[in-house]
C-alpha cells in the first residue's frame, strides 16, 4: 500500500480517482491547489504524487519545479489535458516522472501508479 498525494481541482474527477485508488490498496489524500500541495509536500511523507497540470494558484508544472528545486525527489505522475510531444517535454523540464493525458482509464492510472512505485 502506498500513500498518494491527489493534486486535483475537479471535485468530481478527485472524488472519482480518490475511491479507485483506495480501492486498489492505496491511501490517498487529497487538496485542490498548488500551494496546499506543497504544504502537504512538506508536512507528510508520502510515496508519490497524482498532480494535474492546470490548477488554480500554482500550476502543476510550477508546483513540481518549486517541489524538485527544493529537493524532493518522490515520484511525479501529471495529469493533463494537454496532448502534445512539447507539453510531454514540458513536464519532463519541470521534473515529472510521467505524464498521463486526460481522459484516461482508471487502469491506465493503475499502470502509471505502480510503475512508479516499482521504481
Amino acid at each position: 500500500m502506498a500513500k498518494i498525494l491527489l493534486v486535483e481541482d475537479d471535485y468530481v474527477l478527485a472524488n472519482t480517482l480518490l475511491d479507485w485508488l483506495e480501492f486498489k490498496g492505496h491511501e490517498a489524500v487529497h487538496v485542490a491547489n498548488g500551494e496546499d500541495a506543497l504544504s502537504q509536500l512538506g508536512d507528510n511523507a508520502f510515496n508519490i504524487i497524482v498532480l494535474d497540470w492546470n490548477l488554480p494558484g500554482l500550476s502543476g508544472i510550477e508546483v513540481c519545479k518549486t517541489y524538485r528545486d527544493g529537493g524532493g525527489a518522490l515520484p511525479v505522475l501529471m495529469l493533463t489535458g494537454m496532448h502534445g510531444s512539447a507539453d510531454e517535454e514540458k513536464c519532463r523540464k519541470a521534473g515529472a516522472s510521467r505524464y498521463l493525458s486526460k481522459p484516461f482509464q482508471l487502469d491506465d492510472l493503475t499502470r502509471e501508479v505502480e510503475l512508479l512505485l516499482r521504481q
